[in-house]
């Protein structure tokens, strides 16, 4: 057996020679260089984890820039206690702007008659968007019963904010405007976006074919542009844009995913204007969230209205299932009942 004393039998170094000795130089030398070995490698660690923090620092300082840099403008909004509020999860009013009323490229102030809800159930686990007809009359505080299109027209967002709160008992959380003029770039990024169309038409020289069309940015303008489409149709179209956006960024993970992400969302920033209170964690929360639900996690749904005298009316029943199923997390569950209301999904 080997002189060497047994590091776990402390007798053993109790017997060992004193100071001096050569044969009690190889265990104290053993043991600095073990204790070298320690300091060293909590060093390393130590500057590992420094280096980490300052890349994760560095790409939140970078995405929490990206927030910052989106448009914003004042909107008023009822605030409610969290506890006594009908709605848990987190709603956000969704307009458009930039196209006319012929659908040609205008002002990114100008309206296109896109009102939607979209709403995040409360675990954040699924969702939905509600879309909301404008020409739908409804009552405009201050204004009588109107077309709910001209609340935005007459009061800006903050008195569409109060008009579909009262309509429908949801509390809004947040506003945010979309600038079709700046959709082209985001379907670039993404590298172009599914649609569905049900008949075939032609739009600035490019031929739509029924069912399946694979856009890019410029014939997503096209699509949305459509000069022969009534407002009904082009507001359906803009819809459809949307979720096709919005499920690309969920099924491709392109929002949870560091290496895509900044494109993203540098491309997102240019064609959104929200309100003043939305917070650069809540922007980034909210993409997120975006970004983890799947298509069939995510319902879309229009309101259901009914002409009368040729003007819109909302099918009332119907509708205030569809409200209370908001305010309840249950969208889904509505869209199972009322299919007619669901708008088509593209394929991937």
């Amino acid at each position: 057996m080997s002189d060497m004393p047994s590091r776990e039998d402390p007798a053993d170094l109790d017997n060992s020679a004193g100071p001096g000795s050569g044969a009690g130089q190889g265990p104290k030398r053993a043991a600095r260089h073990k204790r070298r070995g320690l300091r060293v490698a909590l060093v390393s660690a130590a500057s590992l984890v420094v280096v980490l923090g300052a890349v994760v620092a560095g790409g939140y300082a970078f995405v929490n820039h990206l927030a910052g840099s989106v448009q914003r403008i004042p909107v008023a909004f009822t605030r409610q206690d969290v506890a006594s509020r009908p709605t848990r999860g987190t709603t956000v009013l969704i307009t458009g702007a930039g196209i006319g009323p012929t659908g040609g490229p205008v002002s990114s102030m100008a309206t296109s008659g896109l009102i939607m809800l979209l709403h995040i159930d409360a675990d954040q686990h699924a969702g939905g968007v509600v879309s909301i007809p404008p020409q739908t009359i409804v009552r405009v505080p201050g204004h009588g019963r109107t077309e709910i299109e001209n609340a935005l027209a007459d009061g800006g967002p903050s008195l569409l904010v109060q008009t579909v709160e009262n309509l429908t008992h949801v509390q809004i959380d947040h506003y945010a405007r979309v600038d079709f003029v700046h959709v082209a770039n985001v379907v670039d990024v993404l590298g172009g976006v599914n649609v569905i169309l049900p008949d075939q038409t032609v739009s600035f020289g490019h031929i739509f074919h029924v069912g399946v069309n694979h856009l890019n940015g410029t014939t997503a303008l096209d699509y949305v542009r459509e000069p022969d489409l009534t407002q009904e149709g082009r507001v359906l179209r803009q819809q459809s844009l949307i979720r096709a956006i919005l499920d690309k960024l969920a099924n491709r993970h392109l929002l949870t995913s560091p290496v895509t992400m900044y494109h993203v969302l540098n491309a997102l920033i240019g064609m959104l204007t929200v309100d003043s209170n939305f917070t650069n964690s809540e922007l980034e929360r909210l993409a997120t969230e975006l970004g983890g639900l799947h298509s069939r996690d995510g319902t879309f749904v229009t309101a259901p209205v009914h002409m009368v005298a040729g003007k819109v009316y909302l099918d009332r029943f119907i509708s205030n299932k569809l409200w209370m199923a908001i305010r309840q997390d249950s969208i889904a569950a509505f869209a199972k009942e009322y299919p007619f209301t669901v708008t088509p999904v593209a394929p991937r």
